[in-house]
């Protein structure tokens, strides 16, 4: 049998394996895929929060000045970008289950590390390996419900998914609410980061709980891997409806292109790099106003003259207006496409910048970062999904963590750096102009250069890209050196 031959049988079961996903109802089953792929995030949001909650702290008992802030909050962030691109390509190569419970035992170990620091350098560096394990957490839930949900509940699910990471958010300044007055200054901080690394237990239930992938299983030629889970599934699936199974999907619109090599470059090859250029930017808006709504609203609160207790409050209310706003954005863009979403919800979020940059009042500042929080970090669940949706398999974690890379290293180091500066040498007018303009930026580039994928399944969209290679067989006429995938 030749080559030709062997892609196409191979294709062939792929094909199956995609059409028998697509067919299944949502269960149960399904939710619980869904609910453990959001732990993930929700615990992982309590580490990150343990830094914001712990800044005002840390600057009194450290004596840190602003430039010291925005490097412990822009070191945390650089560790996430610089682990993000390796653990998407490892999670592409080795599974997105082994990566993402080897992503939450790493950043766990260094989250509770951080509060033995002897002082501010030493900090520095444990936060910055901490966000090493928080860059491969990142990009890997929406990946893997991405592969397992059919087309039509895709953003809807992961709305639900980026919520859990707005609860962890929530959650983590009523915690220090808690923890802080318990204890001195000195002390508090560092209880409540080996409070923030408990996540380490929730690695075994991720490892028995959460399957892999079949999608990526069948992609790397296993085949029977990949068969055994659909069959769990299916099986499940009936049980738990008493109904048989509808017939499997349509096979032309979850054709698997032939499994190919893939290799970073072509995230920036001539069919790719305007998609990656496109993400980047818009994506770089939203993880502006993500770090400067978590991260620095206690300071910001606090430097207006309210006790660190009441500007903890605020955060969590800032924080919390953000979980209903991810399940209104998964929504929408599950009706009117992830363009419309992210156009609405970010321009939204720009508009509220500016009013915070005007804001006379607290209660004013409060509503307006409320604004901000709800649609600019709302904004996550359909541009999460559709960074998942602009990659081929091959190519999935390493293209969705890349652009993740690039915008959170724009936006949450650049951006987490020079915030506290520019708030000390210009006030918040200045400041929160600058968020709103970078907003408007994003809204314009994704209203004008991004590609749709609503109502498509991953299959169709990888053909997209791919070109006229389809399922192992080539198109009269045309090179398959024209493939992105060769």
């Amino acid at each position: 049998m030749n080559d030709l031959a062997i892609n196409a049988d191979v294709a062939a079961a792929q094909t199956a394996v995609a059409a028998r996903l697509e067919r299944l109802p949502v269960t149960w089953l399904t939710w619980r895929i869904v609910i453990v792929a959001g732990l993930a995030w929700f615990t992982e949001a309590l580490s990150i929060g343990s830094l914001g909650v712990s800044l005002p702290a840390l600057r009194a008992t450290l004596h840190l000045t602003p430039s010291d802030v925005g490097a412990l909050v822009a070191f945390q962030t650089f560790g996430v970008v610089i682990g993000l691109i390796p653990a998407g390509r490892l999670a592409d190569r080795f599974g997105r289950k082994r990566i993402l419970v080897a992503g939450i035992v790493w950043y766990s170990v260094f989250t509770f590390l951080c509060g033995l620091a002897p002082g501010y350098d030493t900090l520095l560096w444990v936060r910055f390996l901490a966000g090493l394990g928080m860059g491969a957490i990142f990009p890997l839930p929406y990946a893997i419900v991405g592969e397992f949900v059919r087309k039509n509940h895709r953003t809807l699910f992961n709305g639900f998914m980026d919520a859990c990471l707005s609860v962890g958010y929530f959650l983590a300044p009523l915690l220090g609410f808690v923890v802080f007055p318990l204890f001195s200054a000195a002390t508090s901080w560092r209880i409540f980061f080996m409070i923030a690394a408990s996540p380490i237990i929730y690695a075994g239930l991720v490892y028995w709980l959460l399957p892999e992938s079949p999608r990526w299983l069948a992609r790397r030629g296993r085949i029977a891997a990949a068969q055994s889970v659909v069959d769990r599934m299916e099986a499940e699936s009936i049980r738990l409806t008493g109904q048989p199974l509808p017939p499997p999907a349509d096979r032309a619109s979850v054709a698997a292109p032939v499994t190919r090599t893939a290799n970073f470059v072509q995230l920036f090859g001539a069919r790719l790099i305007g998609r990656t250029v496109a993400r980047c930017i818009s994506a770089t808006g939203v993880f502006l106003m993500f770090y400067v709504v978590m991260t620095y609203m206690p300071t910001i609160f606090v430097a207006h003259g309210l006790k660190f207790a009441t500007s903890l409050l605020f955060t969590a209310i800032i924080t919390g207006a953000a979980i209903p706003g991810k399940f209104l954005n998964g929504w929408v863009a599950e009706r009117l496409g992830r363009r419309a979403a992210y156009v609405i919800f970010m321009g939204l979020a720009g508009l509220g910048a500016l009013l915070f940059a005007a804001a006379g009042t607290v209660v004013g500042a409060l509503s307006y970062a409320c604004i901000m929080s709800f649609f600019g970090t709302g904004a996550f669940p359909a541009l999460k999904m559709s960074l998942a949706e602009q990659y081929p398999i091959e190519l999935r974690a390493t293209g969705a963590a890349t652009v993740e890379a690039i915008s959170r290293f724009f936006g949450g180091v650049i951006g987490a750096y020079e915030l506290p500066v520019l708030l000390h040498t210009e006030g918040p007018t200045v400041s929160f102009l600058i968020i709103a303009i970078v907003a408007f930026i994003g809204v314009a580039v994704e209203w004008t250069a991004t590609v749709e994928t609503r109502g498509k399944t991953l299959e169709e969209l990888e053909r997209i890209v791919a070109g006229p290679v389809i399922a192992g067989a080539v198109v009269p006429g045309v090179s398959p050196s024209d493939s992105i995938m060769r």
